[in-house]
């Protein structure tokens, strides 16, 4: 593989992965970067673990003005990894490949994740709760 071909395919891999660590696909898509990159065994797996959640914490826990500026920090972190593992092993080019398909599908299947905020005023005799309430008779089986 060329430099410029590994140089696109890390680019697009890279925000791909940070595309999916704001989204409800992460897990799935972190096990997937973690077995692509992490090739040493288990240590360097669980490395890389904590090393992807890292990088999500800088990404979500940013501000809303500057959660652009860190996504693009983490993209360049990313992709510089990325193209490093290329140019070790061209071979993990499809697996690359494979990471971008899931993040890109994934995105299509799931519905991205939605804040709700109720407010509720209760008066004597109501009933609150804060997950699911049936309020009423249950039916009768015949």
């Amino acid at each position: 593989m060329d430099d410029l071909s590994a140089a696109g395919l890390a680019a697009a891999a890279s925000a791909a992965l940070i595309q999916a660590m704001a989204s409800d696909v992460w897990l799935n898509v972190k096990d997937h970067a973690t077995r692509i990159l992490g090739r040493d065994g288990a240590a360097s797996t669980a490395n890389l673990d904590r090393v992807l959640e890292d990088a999500r914490d800088r990404v979500l826990t940013a501000s809303p003005e500057r959660r652009g500026e860190a996504s693009a920090l983490e993209v360049a972190r990313w992709e510089g990894r990325l193209q490093a593992r290329l140019e070790e092993d061209p071979a993990v080019a499809g697996a690359i490949r494979d990471l971008i398909s899931a993040v890109r599908t994934g995105g299509e299947r799931v519905d991205q994740s939605t804040t709700v905020q109720q407010n509720v005023t209760a008066g004597r005799d109501s009933y609150t709760a804060g997950r699911d309430l049936t309020v009423g008779r249950p039916e009768r089986a015949p």
